[in-house]
């Protein structure tokens, strides 16, 4: 009777402990805008198991917000917590701009509110009237400007415009410079948004200042000053070389056609040309220094392998060089090819068995 009064105490005993272990995450934690993903939602959780919070819509959290049950409580997994969620820039209008009416920063929920810039109008109906089937808007630009697509456009049964809202861009009178001739055909010697003009030299010995080609922006401006032409300048300092260096001393200044040698570390390899050049301004001319491959005794043991030809603990070898491995006494040969190449400080060594 005695034994069966312990047995049943123990039995409700344990009973308490594990009620304990169960009540402990009774409470989730308290994750601001989210909610427990239903896929790991429970009605009671026990020690060890993890729930995952969804951010609600609108805010974002990064990796998922896990947290796992301990007998201590919930400990967070994976730190983090949901933000706004960001917003893609708005679209850019011709003639306009935006401006934020609710909010601080480009997130969700903020406001923007688009304005025409001075001398432009939406061209909606005024009093904010609705828009019905059938409605149309007509379109006009500035005398100095071009309509560019349809002046009238319909509102369809289905909810869309007939046509793309135009856009107006300006045509501007071109005068040319007295050193640069253009090349490109334009018809009546004005240009709209878009069109490019292109520049040469009028006389033979005369080296071009500028970029030779420029365009029309739609606000009127060019993307570019007209270049110019005349003499051609010189240089400053050419650029460093990485693992390697000019052949004497630079100096701050070079003249145009001048040139510079170059020459590549012990054992790195040059691939181009070893000169740069001052051509009116600009240093031309590609080069680069390619890592040798270094091969030591201790690797060769790893791989138990040897030079075949040489008897060196140390092996520098330029790149495309070729290196041949044999097998350690008493070893075979393996998968990979004993002959290898040096790739830009890369080499594979075989491995014998």
């Amino acid at each position: 009777m005695r034994l069966s009064l312990i047995l049943l105490f123990l039995h409700l005993w344990g009973h308490v402990e594990v009620s304990f272990s169960e009540n402990v995450c009774s409470r989730l934690p308290n994750v601001p805008h989210s909610y427990v993903s239903e896929n790991t939602k429970k009605v009671e959780y026990r020690e060890g198991d993890v729930i995952h919070f969804t951010c609600e819509t609108g805010y974002i959290s990064g990796p998922t917000l896990r947290y796992i049950c301990t007998n201590t409580g919930w400990e967070s997994l994976r730190q983090g917590k949901c933000n706004l969620k960001p917003c893609e820039l708005p679209e850019d209008v011709p003639n306009g701009y935006y401006e934020i009416i609710r909010g601080e920063e480009l997130v969700f929920g903020t406001a923007i509110k688009y304005f025409c810039n001075l001398g432009y109008v939406t061209g909606l109906p005024q009093g904010n009237e609705a828009i019905r089937t059938g409605d149309t808007l007509h379109f006009r630009c500035a005398d100095q400007y071009k309509l560019e697509g349809s002046e009238v456009i319909e509102c369809l049964e289905i909810g869309y415009w007939n046509a793309s809202f135009p856009s107006c861009s300006g045509r501007f009178t071109l005068t040319e410079k007295n050193s640069v001739r253009i090349t490109s055909h334009i018809q009546g010697n004005r240009l709209k948004k878009g069109q490019k003009l292109t520049f040469t030299c009028l006389r033979r010995n005369h080296f071009m200042q500028g970029n030779k080609t420029v365009e029309c922006l739609a606000n009127g401006q060019w993307s570019d000053p007209f270049p110019t032409c005349g003499d051609p300048v010189g240089c400053g300092k050419p650029q460093p070389l990485s693992d390697g260096d000019t052949k004497i001393s630079t100096k701050r200044q070079y003249s145009h056609g001048e040139r510079v040698e170059y020459i590549c570390q012990n054992y790195y390899k040059m691939e181009g040309t070893p000169y740069k050049t001052c051509e009116n301004g600009k240093w031309t001319g590609q080069m680069r220094c390619l890592e040798p491959c270094t091969v030591k005794r201790e690797d060769m043991s790893k791989h138990n392998i040897q030079f075949r030809y040489v008897s060196d603990d140390k092996l520098y070898s330029e790149h495309n060089d070729v290196i041949e491995f044999i097998c350690s006494r008493g070893r075979r040969v393996g998968s990979l090819e004993m002959r290898q190449t040096c790739i830009e400080g890369v080499m594979h060594l075989p491995t014998c068995q």
